[in-house]
């Protein structure tokens, strides 16, 4: 295990080094995006396809990753912090809640502290996520990864216009619900998990369906369109069969496709609320100071 965290410890500070390096040499690039690639794109390509290939020897040779040594809901719990944070930056183009843009304590000055600062926090939870699994072929796995692949492209196109086209985004916010969907699914089958997959999959395209579509182009029949199918297939999920799929009652009781945006909306807010704070005792301290 001393290998593998070795190999994850050196992917992440070199991509933390790149990210620190271009954040001093192309901060003009944020307002600016270009169609070309930067100094940056091709070290964090580079860094990033070795260590791909590296962590695929790994698995042949050693097999276990980080896993071993820390609990699944480390990994999980990455990629949710990850999904949160991205809330707050995009609250001034979709809102937080069908197209709302929340102000207080999602003030201009929180949103660009997490713009400044995100590109750490997101390579963590991906590469942490990369290597806390074996490259095997499970279904599971290789859903997890082609997910892995898609946010490490948008990491490595930074300061690029693909960076910030919304399609690509939202691609990216929605696409964890098919991965969640699969799991869980698999999951089920094979290992005799509990029937979770509604669960995530609702709750994920529940946040599609009331928060990523606003940043799309999208008319307004259609937004409606989208949100009564959804609602039609919640309904169908819990209609006894064989008109339906005959899903426990219960779960509805318990409000199950809550439970993701509840959790995702809450950690954006005490995020925001976090900084929000620190920014407001930070000008209260400058206030003090500014009296003596």
């Amino acid at each position: 295990m001393v290998i593998v965290w070795l190999f994850y410890l050196s992917n992440q500070l070199l991509i933390w080094g790149v990210i620190y390096w271009a954040s001093k040499n192309l901060s003009h690039k944020i307002s600016n995006p270009t169609n070309d690639l930067t100094k940056y794109n091709v070290r964090v390509i580079a860094i990033t396809v070795f260590f791909v290939f590296l962590h695929l020897v790994q698995t042949q040779i050693w097999f276990d990753g980080l896993a071993q040594d820390t609990p699944i809901l480390s990994s999980m719990g990455s990629v949710i912090v990850l999904l949160a944070i991205v809330l707050i930056i995009e609250n001034p183009i979709s809102g937080i809640f069908m197209g709302h843009k929340v102000k207080k304590p999602y003030t201009a000055r929180v949103t660009g502290f997490f713009r400044r600062n995100h590109m750490y926090i997101f390579s963590w939870a991906i590469i942490y996520t990369f290597w806390f699994h074996p490259m095997a072929r499970d279904p599971q796995l290789l859903s997890g990864f082609f997910y892995m692949f898609l946010l490490f492209t948008q990491m490595s196109l930074a300061y690029t216009k693909v960076h910030f086209d919304q399609r690509w985004i939202v691609t990216l916010q929605s696409w964890v619900a098919i991965h969640a969907l699969i799991v869980a699914f698999f999951n089920t089958q094979y290992f005799g998990s509990v029937d979770i997959w509604p669960m995530f999959f609702t709750g994920f395209a529940f946040m599609f369906v009331f928060t990523y579509m606003y940043a799309l182009k999208i008319k307004r029949n259609m937004r409606i369109f989208i949100t009564a199918l959804y609602i039609a297939f919640i309904i169908w999920l819990y209609i006894p069969k064989p008109y339906g799929y005959g899903r426990d009652p219960s779960f509805l009781y318990r409000v199950e496709f809550l439970w993701i945006p509840i959790i995702l909306y809450g950690l954006s807010l005490l995020f925001a609320v976090i900084i929000y704070l620190y920014y407001k005792r930070k000008n209260g301290d400058k206030n003090r100071i500014k009296q003596f």
